[in-house]
């Protein structure tokens, strides 16, 4: 499954705030796989983490956000 990238901003627990990026990609990702799973890419500053998810996580714009936005607090504000 393919998205544009969307964009969105981060409160961390410090009060700060971080524009990240982030989009669906089905791209290096073996033939059987592609039928239920994607890849989410997010991007924050020059660093970039690649999470394998399930297709239906990708449908649903609030879950995927959600799961960016936690992602992003968990390893806080540092993909790299």
């Amino acid at each position: 499954m393919e998205t544009r990238t969307k964009h969105t901003t981060v409160l961390m627990p410090d009060e700060s705030l971080l524009e990240v990026s982030y989009y669906c990609t089905a791209k290096k990702m073996d033939e059987n796989e592609k039928n239920n799973f994607t890849n989410l890419v997010i991007q924050l500053y020059d660093c970039t983490c690649r999470i394998k998810i399930d297709q239906a996580i990708a449908k649903d714009k609030n879950r995927l956000e959600k799961m960016v936005h936690n992602k992003v607090i968990n390893a806080k504000g540092h993909l790299c």
